[in-house]
């Protein structure tokens, strides 16, 4: 089964496939985080935050394809359906980590 990554709401991550769940991102930004740091079975970094552009629209960055990744489809209107970025996976992903207090390790 393929996997997708999307935002919905203010402050949900979406993951529907092989790996399924959600991650709440409320606050991120107000705590001078960079979003969420999403890191993949595969291999696969990303990067998701709602806001982009001053729109309603979920943002998300791709650091670093994993051997799974597949595509990212951009969304820039905010009365899409879904109104985020969509990444898409080929089959097998196992899990992904969500990271929200980015630290520096020394």
């Amino acid at each position: 089964m393929t996997t997708k990554i999307y935002g919905t709401s203010d402050d949900l991550i979406e993951i529907e496939g092989d790996v399924e769940g959600e991650v709440g991102c409320y606050g991120a930004q107000e705590r001078g985080q960079r979003g969420v740091l999403l890191i993949c079975s595969d291999g696969t970094l990303l990067t998701v935050n709602y806001g982009r552009d001053d729109m309603g629209v979920w943002d998300i960055n791709v650091l670093q394809e994993g051997a799974l990744y597949q595509d990212i489809e951009i969304c820039n209107d905010e009365d899409a359906q879904p109104y985020s970025d969509v990444v898409f996976f080929r089959d097998g992903l196992k899990w992904v980590i969500q990271a929200m207090d980015w630290k520096r390790v020394r």
